[in-house]
């Protein structure tokens, strides 16, 4: 009867020993293999090293956790941390300590497209050295073909905004006028300027 009891308390205590203790595996980051003889230490206090499949015991409480093996970057964690049961630790020569990113210079882009020169790709380019002959644009299947596709959609647009001769007389009459009117006012600004000078 005794043996029994003994058994019995010992088999209640067996789930609390290992809820006091918590299993990490420590891996390495590039191979994602475990490591073996990972020194561990928890708040500054000595834990022990790895076994060969890289599995440790922590305690239930602590604070940090520090992993540091020769030849890795040592790792400090704290609690939060190491409660996703796996730690990599990463070969010190694909490390980076601390990458500090300067700017030196701002550069605005809306600026630097206006003083972009504006050309557009249905006009002629000017002639060369060799008397207007340019092998390059003859040779250019991309510049030929770009040339044919915004030639085509300026096409489709002049119908969208419906200025060919289909369009209804009324609409097409009241547009001609709008553009004549604002024509005009753009030729009197120019005027009064001119006139200022």
């Amino acid at each position: 009867m005794q043996i029994r009891l003994v058994l019995f308390f010992l088999w209640l205590l067996l789930p609390l020993s290992s809820l006091q203790a918590q299993k990490v595996l420590v891996c390495d980051g590039a191979t994602r293999f475990p490591i073996r003889d990972v020194l561990v230490s928890v708040d500054g206090k000595n834990v022990g090293l790895t076994t060969w499949q890289g599995i440790i015991n922590l305690p239930d409480s602590f604070q940090t956790a520090s992993f540091k093996k020769k030849g890795y970057a040592p790792e400090k964690l704290f609690r939060s941390e190491v409660l996703r049961d796996t730690v990599f630790l990463f070969p010190a020569e694909h490390y980076l300590d601390e990458v500090v990113v300067i700017g030196k210079q701002v550069v605005d882009g809306r600026e630097l497209l206006k003083k972009m020169p504006k050309r557009d790709i249905l006009e002629k380019r000017s002639s060369g050295g060799l008397g207007g002959f340019d092998l390059g644009l003859i040779l250019d299947k991309r510049y030929r073909r770009d040339r044919r596709h915004v030639k085509e959609l300026r096409e489709i647009f002049k119908k969208m905004d419906g200025l060919e001769d289909k369009e209804d007389p009324i609409l097409k009459a009241y547009r001609q006028t709008q553009l004549e009117l604002k024509a005009d006012s753009i030729q009197k600004k120019n005027e009064q300027k001119e006139l200022k000078k």
